[in-house]
């Protein structure tokens, strides 16, 4: 599993997990999930909108955003989805989930502009 970076927008209640020195190509959106991609189709980037709402459907311990000390992903491909092995370390707490979504395999129109 890969450590990412994070900020926590406490206002917005958005988290935004990062690797650095990444770069974006293009992301899509999925509900409260924005996901950002490399040229290679890797996952570099995710934004959650409304993140304590949305951890605690995919967590099953209440984890407060504001005290997570670390995250790591992983990405699994499947021949149609992906899932993203979701790890979030707390003081006292760790915690994994998988979020699955769909596989791209092209990139969007809207890019070529």
């Amino acid at each position: 599993m890969e450590k990412f970076n994070f900020n926590y927008d406490l206002e917005n209640d958005d988290l935004f997990v990062y690797l650095e020195g990444k770069k974006s190509s293009g992301a899509i959106e999925l509900g409260n999930f924005i996901l950002d991609f490399d040229d290679k189709g890797n996952l570099v980037a995710m934004q959650i909108l409304n993140v304590s709402e949305v951890l605690s459907k995919i967590l099953s311990k209440i984890v407060e955003v504001s005290k997570i000390k670390e995250i790591k992903m992983d990405i699994i491909n499947f021949r149609n989805m992906d899932a993203i092995k979701f790890n979030v370390i707390s003081d006292t707490q760790e915690e994994t989930a998988n979020i699955f979504i769909p596989h791209i395999k092209e990139k969007s129109p809207v890019l070529t502009i």
